[in-house]
């Protein structure tokens, strides 16, 4: 809103609109000089339109394609489905939000054009006005600061939401995503380890392993790590024949007569091992230093353990922190 900050004969137009109000109604007179005019988007959209093209050079705005008047909406972006896809839930399929408030939107413009066509009074075109520019707000971010929230309504996620948070698009979908082969635990200091050492649970050893191919210099070593099997560390999960390709787990097998078999060629997916490089990370990885590439330790007991002067780049502490 804005008061009769005009030139005079623009508040002696304005004041004159009042006159018959007046006349009806004496009292009206000292409220006047009070008056305001509401500044809805439709008069903002009209002034800004009047804005010349020097003006709008001298405001630093592109006079053909960054007008003011571009930036406020007169038409909604639909997004395609696969945004706003419906969920099955017990033979009814229940619409997302977004579908929702379009359909919203939609109703209270179809009510506006239609009570338009009607000739209705003024008061009841602004309420709906009002609803649809509620409804249109909502659409776009949900936590708009003025919109009457309701608390047995389940708040909605507008545009905004979804992009935004650490459920969001850019933190929960685009920077952070499901891995293989990784393993999370608490983590404890180790000062006997070297800064560039993380000390791993022989447990996760046995579960995270490394395909390493058979040649003549490791032969050996491959066969006695296959004999080893799952359970003992240093051992092996799987052997996959150069031959035909074929995966063979190696719990249920005659691990003896297997290692006998081993040929050059062969992917022998063995326990991660002292002296393999692995990257250590600390959620959230807000710079480069949150994952750095760490000489692995295989250790007894249940935590990740690096040296204490390794905190720093990690933001990392030892009150319950845990790492990848």
């Amino acid at each position: 809103k804005y008061g009769a900050k005009k030139v005079a004969d623009e508040q002696v137009a304005f004041r004159k609109t009042f006159d018959d109000a007046i006349t009806g109604l004496p009292e009206l007179r000292n409220h006047i000089n009070k008056a305001q005019e509401d500044l809805n988007p439709l008069r903002a959209l009209q002034l800004f339109e009047k804005i010349t093209a020097e003006d709008c050079e001298l405001l630093l705005l592109d006079p053909v394609s960054g007008r003011p008047e571009t930036f406020i909406w007169r038409s909604i972006p639909v997004p395609p489905v696969c945004i706003r896809p419906s969920v099955a839930q017990e033979g009814a399929s229940n619409e997302d939000d977004l579908t929702a408030k379009l359909a919203e939107i939609t109703f209270y413009n179809t009510l506006i054009v239609d009570a338009l066509g009607r000739g209705e009074p003024l008061i009841a075109l602004m309420e709906q006005w009002e609803n649809m520019q509620i409804a249109a707000a909502m659409y776009i971010n949900s936590s708009t600061p003025g919109i009457p929230f309701s608390a047995n309504v389940k708040p909605i996620r507008g545009l905004c939401q979804r992009l935004k948070g650490k459920q969001g698009r850019f933190r929960g979908n685009l920077s952070g995503k499901r891995v293989d082969f990784s393993g999370r635990t608490v983590i404890s200091p180790d000062p006997n380890l070297c800064i560039d050492e993380v000390g791993i649970p022989e447990l996760v050893a046995k579960i995270l392993t490394f395909p390493e191919r058979v040649f003549a210099h490791n032969l050996q070593k491959m066969k006695q790590v296959v004999r080893n099997g799952p359970e003992v560390h240093p051992g092996a999960n799987f052997v996959v024949k150069k031959s035909n390709g074929m995966k063979r787990f190696l719990q249920y097998v005659d691990r003896d007569a297997f290692a006998e078999q081993l040929e050059i060629g062969d992917v022998v997916e063995r326990h991660l091992a002292d002296g393999d490089v692995v990257l250590f990370n600390r959620q959230p990885s807000l710079h480069r230093l949150s994952i750095m590439a760490h000489y692995a330790r295989v250790k007894p007991w249940r935590t990740f353990r690096f040296n204490e002067c390794v905190c720093s780049p990690y933001n990392a502490d030892f009150d319950g922190d845990e790492m990848n």
